[in-house]
């Protein structure tokens, strides 16, 4: 009589997948339990993982610009790399220390490396603003660039002393600057066209640079160009002492929406429609015919008097 089997082939053969599954997990989490812990190093993020590997150094003391000094010497004056990473951002959107105290605002600067480093601070003349004399015109009494020869003078012992120390900076003498390098800057009571000028002209405001000039130009074209300067704000940490600076005359009217013949795919494009605004003015028109005036989107659900009042320059009911 033949011997009848307990499993199949098939059987088996799955009992059998299912045990390498069950050693290769077990071998995996032991293997993970009995590994190296990490020596701990500079530049380890919140989250547990590295920016890069530095090894970390006792900070050192030594006067500094900020505006120039490249990341070595950042780390060796005991900052961190996510510190040193955020100085390099605000330098590549055009930002500038301008006075020592300007320093106080980077990223998570204790209270102990302020007291350490403000002292080392030494700042150049071509990167300082001085304040004209105040004449009635708020343009006049906006913080303006020095100009002329100080542009490209060296640092100088005008800096007040430091409270602490109670000496005069020293001076620290640095390469004259080519001309062409940076773009003169306006002064005066030049004032710019928002809505005409380009990026080099708009590099040419105190406070901008090649970073936030995109985004005017950027945020310009979805608008249709602006119909008020404090439009501006609007961008992301857009500086507003740069306002003073621009102007948005009427040669340049901003450009309309047909509210009677846009389709809803158009109108919301705008960044004051969006889709649901758009979407109750094709619903008001296929039921009701077209919309004479403005105080027909009052009544419509999704327009609040804030949406009417920056949509009002945008819209055109012909």
């Amino acid at each position: 009589m033949k011997r009848r089997r307990m499993f199949t082939r098939s059987q088996v053969f799955f009992l059998w997948t299912i045990l390498t599954l069950l050693l290769s997990v077990s071998g995996s989490l032991f293997l993970s339990r009995c590994g190296n812990t990490p020596v701990p190093v500079a530049g380890i993020s919140e989250r547990g993982t590295s920016y890069y590997a530095v090894p970390a150094l006792e900070p050192e003391v030594f006067p500094f610009d900020p505006n120039e000094a490249d990341s070595t010497m950042l780390l060796r004056l005991g900052l961190a790399p996510s510190q040193v990473r955020s100085i390099y951002r605000y330098r590549a959107k055009g930002g500038r220390f301008s006075t020592p105290d300007d320093f106080r605002r980077v990223y998570r600067l204790t209270n102990e490396q302020w007291e350490r480093l403000s002292p080392c601070i030494r700042i150049a003349v071509r990167y300082r603003y001085v304040a004209m004399p105040s004449s009635g015109d708020p343009r006049l009494s906006t913080p303006k660039k020095l100009s002329g020869s100080s542009r490209n003078a060296e640092y100088t012992d005008t800096v007040s002393p430091h409270p602490a120390t109670d000496t005069v900076s020293v001076a620290m003498p640095v390469p004259p600057r080519s001309r062409g390098e940076y773009p003169v800057k306006l002064s005066g009571d030049e004032l710019l066209d928002v809505n005409v000028a380009d990026s080099a002209a708009l590099c040419r405001v105190p406070g901008i640079g090649p970073y936030f000039s995109r985004k005017i130009i950027q945020y310009r074209r979805r608008l249709g160009g602006y119909a008020t300067t404090e439009q501006l704000l609007q961008i992301d940490d857009f500086p507003a002492d740069a306002i003073a600076w621009l102007v948005v005359s009427d040669t340049v009217p901003p450009q309309r929406l047909s509210v009677n013949t846009l389709s809803t795919r158009k109108l919301m494009k705008h960044p004051y429609m969006g889709y649901y605004r758009a979407s109750a003015i094709e619903t008001y028109r296929r039921i009701h015919g077209s919309i004479r005036s403005i105080e027909v989107l009052r009544g419509l659900e999704h327009f609040t008097d804030e949406d009417l009042r920056r949509l009002e320059p945008y819209l055109d009911f012909d």
